[in-house]
């Protein structure tokens, strides 16, 4: 049996992130505890959480941060990801076009470094 959140639980997670992110005072170790409880829950965090994230590491001038954030957002797509993540990236890309951000796919990010072809398919 699956359990759903009502959806009032979930606009007032959504505001909560959305205006800890949106906050001057928060610092760096804030945002990283933030993004950490988002990566705890069993969901893909919204759009507007996510554009409120990258413009906190924009604020923290944290570029490195962001881009794990992006990679973070992807991995918790899982197995839907062929359908969520194009989605995220809609939404999202005229943010991290603003802000200088790169996706983490744009660096390389989602292949392997040393990829090595399997000696047994040669």
């Amino acid at each position: 049996m699956t359990y759903k959140l009502p959806d009032k639980v979930i606009r007032e997670i959504n505001v909560k992130y959305e205006c800890f992110f949106g906050r001057e005072d928060t610092d760096g170790w804030d945002v990283r505890q933030a993004m950490n409880d988002l990566v705890g829950f069993d969901s893909v965090p919204e759009p507007r959480i996510i554009v409120a994230a990258l413009h906190a590491c924009r604020r923290l001038n944290d570029y490195a941060l962001s881009v794990r954030f992006l990679e973070m957002v992807k991995h918790k797509c899982g197995h839907e990801v062929d359908k969520i993540y194009p989605y995220i990236v809609q939404e999202v890309g005229s943010t991290v076009a603003e802000l200088g951000t790169d996706f983490p796919e744009t660096l390389g990010y989602d292949k392997p470094e040393l990829f090595l072809q399997s000696v047994f398919s040669m």
